[in-house]
């Protein structure tokens, strides 16, 4: 069966969704100063700007998936369209932090919906024999969004103004609303069969307990911070249980826990959280230094960023072509080196850095990306059967957001710390950063050198 036209629109459809959702998962990160500015906030309270999104994506994104399988994924993603189109007009309205913080909430649920469920509609439309080439793809677009959302965030924040940033959603929106109703066919009417209920409060309680516990929103009690972080994890464990025991009595689960009995999935996996995590204190701090220590413009900001995405569109394709060759090990342990050098080297700048020297680190901090993304997907991928990397799709998702979260809630802590000088907080951040990197080198020295899918070509 030959790629027709409509293929190539549904591809387009689907791949733009992927774009929005991803550019907007990294545009707050550049605008948080301008907003903390034009509100007169705290940086605790504004680092929620991001960070509430973040969070709200990683807990829908499973609960979303299924509920595809169960209404049928096109209802889902048109759902998902409109849920996000309209959450975003909302926040260039908000008129409080507080507000823009609960629109945030809202655009996560749509951005959710339309991540859960894009995989599948491609299944669905696409050719057997196109569906790796295509799903890769997919993903590739995924992660231009994700390194293109800094830097159009800080030139359409610098020349129009942060609202901007969210109101370019809403005519894009509208045309995929639209689209998506007139080219992609109609999914199958669902699957009867039982929601999991209580793995979705499991999950979520999880996912917000750990995250308010190791940030410092307005939580002064020093007896509750430990307990949310020990509710959490308890969650968490509880969840995993919940879910293989569904698994056993092959019942319908939100995540196949299963895979991470498989040592280098989970490996993987960790790493990729890690991975994010160390991207997400570079990508959150980074624009406070700029603008508010050395008073350089958010265009500049942007800029900076810009040089690092770069860096990494050029290098992901040769970091993934060597992977192929060598397994993911080498290349995340090159990464994990790249970043923690990055940002020990950040967490000595000063008040007379240059530009120049900060364009040096954002191309190192852009190797690490490079280096990272490719390898460690097609590890977590050929870690798992072929028969499950459908589920491993969505996990990658539920990871990567996993660790945006953490990189964003860790270095607002970090940063609250030592907040009688910014620098000082930004210097201290950055230290505890690259010794988060460290510890990805230590981790990925222990993956697997080589994917399954690796040496089922090599057989």
């Amino acid at each position: 069966m030959k790629i027709n036209w409509k293929h190539i629109a549904v591809f387009l459809i689907i791949g733009v969704g992927s774009f929005m959702g991803a550019v907007d998962s990294a545009i707050s990160s550049i605008i948080v100063p301008v907003v903390q500015k034009d509100f007169s906030t705290s940086v605790t309270a504004v680092q929620w700007v991001s960070l509430a999104y973040l969070v709200a994506v990683s807990g829908f994104l499973p609960i979303f998936g299924r509920l595809g399988d169960l209404w049928g994924h096109n209802w889902v993603y048109l759902l998902g369209i409109f849920s996000f189109t309209l959450s975003s007009l909302l926040c260039g309205l908000a008129p409080t932090v507080g507000l823009l913080i609960g629109f945030r909430i809202f655009q996560a649920i749509g951005s959710a919906m339309l991540i859960a469920v894009a995989p599948a509609i491609l299944i669905m439309n696409f050719p057997t024999e196109n569906l790796g080439r295509v799903l890769g793809l997919q993903l590739i677009l995924t992660y231009l969004g994700l390194i293109a959302g800094p830097s159009l965030g800080g030139f359409i924040t610098y020349y129009w103004s942060w609202r901007a940033a969210f109101w370019i959603n809403v005519p894009i929106g509208i045309v995929l609303f639209f689209s998506t109703l007139w080219l992609v066919s109609p999914s199958t009417g669902g699957r009867k069969e039982r929601f999991d209920l209580l793995g979705a409060f499991l999950l979520f309680t999880a996912v917000i307990s750990l995250l308010l516990g190791i940030t410092d929103v307005g939580i002064r009690n020093a007896f509750l911070r430990p307990v949310l972080i020990i509710l959490g994890i308890a969650s968490g464990v509880f969840f995993a249980r919940h879910e293989l025991g569904l698994e056993n009595r092959q019942e319908p689960v939100l995540l196949r826990m299963s895979l991470f009995r498989n040592r280098s999935f989970s490996l993987s996996a960790v790493v990729c959280i890690v991975g994010y995590t160390c991207e997400f204190f570079i990508s959150f701090l980074l624009p406070f230094y700029i603008t508010q220590v050395l008073g350089l413009s958010i265009s500049t900001a942007g800029l900076l960023l810009t040089v690092k995405s770069f860096v990494m569109v050029f290098a992901a394709p040769f970091a993934g072509h060597l992977s192929d060759r060598l397994g993911p090990r080498p290349l995340s342990i090159a990464s994990m080196t790249c970043y923690m050098l990055s940002l020990f080297l950040q967490a000595q700048l000063t008040r007379a850095s240059g530009i120049t020297w900060l364009a040096m680190l954002m191309i190192l901090s852009g190797l690490a990306a490079g280096f990272f993304v490719s390898p460690n997907n097609s590890a977590m991928l050929g870690g798992a059967p072929p028969s499950s990397r459908g589920v491993v799709s969505s996990i990658l998702g539920l990871v990567r957001h996993l660790g945006m979260s953490l990189g964003v809630a860790l270095s607002g802590m970090l940063l609250s710390l030592r907040m009688t000088s910014l620098l000082d907080g930004f210097r201290f951040a950055m230290t505890w950063g690259a010794v988060i990197a460290a510890a990805g080198i230590v981790l990925a020295i222990f993956q697997q050198p080589t994917t399954i899918a690796a040496e089922e070509r090599q057989r």
